[in-house]
C-alpha cells in the first residue's frame, strides 16, 4: 500500500475536524435571558417578560455605584438577549461593560423617556421608586423585547399596557396615603427618597445625594432644628443613621429601596407597598398635633 493512501484519509479527517470547529464558532449563540442591573428593575421586567423569558439580577448585595462584573458575569452579559440598566449615574463601573454590547442588546433607561421628577432631583437615578415612572420603564422594556422577539411582540406590549394601568392606580393609592404628611418634617439620607414622596406633595430634605454624597456638616447644621418628624435612611437599620436621628430629635426608619428584604416571588407592587408600610411606621409615631392631617 502506498504511504499516501494512509496519509490521505488522515488529512481528510483533520480538514473535517477544522470544518466542524469553524461551524461551531459560527453557530449563533442562543440568547434566552433578560439581565437587569438591580432588583427593582427585575420586578418591573418580570411584569413584561412573564414566563416567556427568565430575568436575572446582576447586582446583588453590592453598591450599584461601585459594582464591577466578574469574569463569569461579563460572559453572562455577552450571552444575554438584553441588558436593562439605568445609566452611569447609577451603575458607574458597569457602564463600560454595558457600552461594549450592541445597541439593540442593551437598554439604558436614564434619558430614554420623559420621566416624572416632581419633588425629586432630576439628577437622581432612582426612578423605580415612583409607579408612574415604573410604567414608563415597563413600556421601554416591552418595546425592546418586541424588536428582539417579533413573534412575541403583541404579548409584551399587551403586558406593558396592563402594567401601566395598574401603576396609575397604585400611584393614586400611594399619593393619597402620603398626602396627609405634607406638613411633617421629613429628612432623608440622600435625594432618592424624593421619587417616592414627591408626587404626593411631600417635601424631603436631603443630607446627601444619590451618587454617594455624604452627610455634610452644612446640611447637618441646617437641619438640626427641623422639629418633630422622621429621618429615613437605607435598609438595613444602622447605628450611624440612628445617631443622626437622635441628634436632630427625629424618629428613624430604614426604607428598603432595592427590595432586598422581599421574597423571591415578590412583584413590583409589593416593593411600593412595603416602602409605604415602612414609611408610615415612622410617620405614625409623630404626635397628633403635628400629624393631624395624616390619612389613616
Amino acid at each position: 500500500m502506498s504511504p499516501y493512501s494512509r496519509v490521505l484519509p488522515f488529512s481528510i479527517l483533520i480538514l473535517l475536524s477544522f470544518g466542524l470547529l469553524a461551524c461551531a464558532k459560527q453557530a449563533p449563540v442562543e440568547r434566552t435571558e433578560l439581565v437587569v442591573s438591580v432588583r427593582p428593575l427585575a420586578l418591573i421586567a418580570r411584569e413584561i417578560a412573564g414566563d416567556n423569558l427568565p430575568v436575572r439580577v446582576l447586582i446583588q448585595g453590592a453598591d450599584p455605584h461601585h459594582y464591577a462584573p466578574s469574569v463569569s458575569e461579563r460572559a453572562q452579559l455577552e450571552r444575554a438577549l438584553l441588558l436593562v440598566w439605568l445609566g452611569p449615574q447609577m451603575e458607574g463601573v458597569l457602564a463600560g461593560q454595558a457600552r461594549s454590547l450592541p445597541d439593540d442588546r442593551q437598554l439604558q433607561l436614564l434619558g430614554a423617556a420623559e420621566y416624572e421628577y416632581q419633588g425629586a432631583s432630576a439628577a437622581d437615578p432612582h426612578l423605580w421608586l415612583r409607579p408612574r415612572n415604573a410604567a414608563l420603564v415597563g413600556a421601554q422594556i416591552a418595546e425592546r423585547l418586541a424588536q428582539l422577539q417579533p413573534q412575541q411582540a403583541e404579548l409584551y406590549r399587551s403586558r406593558a399596557r396592563d402594567f401601566s394601568e395598574s401603576m396609575a392606580s397604585l400611584q393614586k393609592v400611594l399619593d393619597r396615603s402620603l398626602w396627609g404628611y405634607r406638613d411633617v418634617p421629613i429628612v432623608v439620607t440622600h435625594d432618592a427618597y424624593g421619587h417616592f414622596f414627591g408626587s404626593a406633595g411631600v417635601k424631603t430634605r436631603a443630607l446627601g445625594n444619590g451618587s454617594g454624597g455624604g452627610h455634610g456638616a452644612r446640611a447637618m447644621l441646617n437641619l438640626s432644628q427641623v422639629g418633630r418628624g422622621c429621618l429615613f435612611g437605607e435598609a438595613p437599620k444602622n447605628e450611624r443613621d440612628q445617631q443622626l436621628a437622635d441628634h436632630m430629635g427625629l424618629e428613624y426608619a430604614a426604607l428598603d429601596l432595592l427590595g432586598e428584604q422581599l421574597g423571591p416571588e415578590a412583584h413590583y407592587r409589593d416593593l411600593i407597598e412595603s416602602l409605604l408600610t415602612q414609611a408610615r411606621g415612622c410617620l405614625s409615631e409623630i404626635p397628633d398635633a403635628v400629624n393631624e392631617k395624616a390619612v389613616q
